[in-house]
């Protein structure tokens, strides 16, 4: 999914097309390996620049990474572009994107390595130029549906969202393009379940639970992240309480801002919101069942027209 994703977004690039060589008429970006020096496709035989990369995911339970990628660029001294040169431009094209098909996931860059590589002598006794490059290492993280079961708290808070934050996309509710990069103004939430707990406020008709979740707001720059952050704050400060999708309502008990939080893997936004869920009405009497269990004897006699049936 990703591969494909990220292989058309790269070479439909026009900015990467003019910087890369080509290979069969396309920017020579692929998966895993470059073909061989001497294939055909080869617009000159053992051209640069060229990019291969490789994808690895895992599983992680706290979804906090949920793979790596790994991205080469192969370039050498005599080429126009250095890798410094397409790493900038990879780094503006995939980092912070978000690639949503089957699932949502999110690339971050976590450090770059150069390093160089001597080519072999061809057959004529002439060394070929001193090939440098640089690889640049991405984490990927997951973003799954939260969504559970009703009342679900998730989804009223994607809701709430939407309705006073239209401008923002919400991650697993929105339809977002397959490839999408959040903006300053068209900035993108995620919320989290971290937790759930019983609380010892219960009654016939109601059990009340304490919900904990997260919100991940991701902007461009940190200066429009921060002001969209205290927006939402204040805003479901000022309600008070979130609606759940049945009517009733979640009563918001504590928020706050979590400046030093990544993002992405941890979320800036932490709600701590108590709600109640109807309890389950009884299914069947218990009081003859119970009678009989107890006294296993003892007949009840119903008396029709004065005789005892």
């Amino acid at each position: 999914m990703l591969d494909d994703l990220l292989k058309n977004q790269v070479r439909n690039d026009h900015q990467m097309a003019g910087m890369l060589t080509k290979y069969n008429g396309k920017p020579a970006f692929f998966y895993q390996k470059s073909p061989m020096d001497t294939d055909a496709h080869w617009g000159v035989p053992g051209s640069f620049p060229r990019v291969d990369y490789s994808i690895d995911m895992r599983y992680d339970p706290e979804r906090k990474v949920s793979g790596n990628m790994v991205i080469n660029v192969w370039c050498n001294v005599a080429n126009k572009y250095m890798p410094e040169d397409i790493e900038k431009r990879l780094l503006e094209l995939i980092n912070g994107t978000f690639y949503t098909k089957e699932i949502t996931i999110a690339a971050v860059w976590n450090h770059s390595e150069a390093f160089n590589y001597s080519m072999p002598q061809n057959v004529g006794g002439n060394t070929s130029p001193e090939v440098v490059g640089i690889t640049i290492f991405f984490d990927l993280m997951e973003f799954p549906e939260q969504l559970t079961t009703d009342p679900n708290p998730i989804q009223a808070l994607n809701h709430w969202t939407k309705r006073f934050f239209p401008d923002m996309t919400v991650i697993t509710m929105d339809t977002p393009p397959s490839v999408r990069k959040p903006t300053d103004k068209t900035p993108a939430v995620y919320w989290r379940f971290e937790g759930m707990g019983a609380t010892d406020k219960q009654s016939y008709a109601v059990n009340w639970y304490t919900g904990q979740f997260a919100a991940h707001v991701i902007a461009k720059s940190i200066t429009e992240r921060n002001r969209w952050t205290k927006a939402i704050i204040e805003q479901i400060q000022l309600n008070g309480e979130v609606i759940l999708i049945d009517g009733s309502p979640m009563f918001v008990k504590r928020i706050e801002i979590r400046h030093g939080a990544d993002p992405l893997r941890e979320g800036q936004i932490a709600l701590i919101g108590q709600y109640g869920v109807l309890a389950q009405h009884r299914k069947e009497s218990a009081q003859n069942p119970l009678n009989r269990a107890i006294y296993p004897k003892f007949r009840v006699e119903v008396k029709e027209n004065g005789k005892a049936k």
